[in-house]
């Protein structure tokens, strides 16, 4: 998260303060703050129990990939391991802006265009349409979509769709 190329335990102290002020609309609360630096870390640790290969301190691309599929691949959202759930619910927060408990097209679109640009609002908004359900983009709808994203490895999957379309890489 800190665009150094790998992961530690620094990138998951940022998501921790992002996702305060994200989940807080831009404030801040010391306790949200403690617990989403709580869950972080713990995500952090279990990441490097099962990825971090090397024992350096660091997690590189190849090592998450394989780490990842070792604990994820086949696993219905029940199955993953237990901090994996809490990023996953806090993901969910962030981008519940309006804290309504489900994401809108709105919501969807805001969370897409601070990762990536995209050509078209069509490209954006095709994506949404393909994992909503009447409209809108509820937490449990959200978990099982994450899941199969981090199980299933065909990049042509539904799930595929939960962070916008995203380029097939080669």
């Amino acid at each position: 998260y800190d665009n150094n190329g790998v992961l530690d335990k620094n990138d998951f102290e940022c998501l921790a303060v992002r996702n305060t002020i994200m989940e807080g609309n831009g404030g801040w609360d010391k306790d949200k703050y403690a617990k989403n630096k709580d869950v972080m870390i713990n995500l952090w640790n279990q990441i490097a129990d099962i990825a971090d290969f090397d024992k350096n301190g660091e997690v590189d691309a190849e090592e998450f990939m394989g780490g990842v599929e070792t604990a994820c691949k086949g696993k219905s959202y029940d199955g993953l391991p237990e901090a994996f759930k809490f990023f996953i619910e806090g993901q969910f927060r962030t981008i519940d802006v309006d804290g309504d408990g489900s994401i809108g097209l709105e919501e969807f679109r805001l969370d897409c265009v601070s990762r990536m640009a995209y050509p078209t609002i069509e490209a954006l908004d095709n994506a949404f349409k393909a994992i909503a359900e009447g409209g809108t983009l509820t937490l449990a709808r959200y978990k099982e979509l994450y899941a199969e994203f981090m199980s299933n490895p065909d990049e042509g999957c539904v799930a595929c769709n939960l962070f916008g379309p995203l380029p097939v890489l080669d």
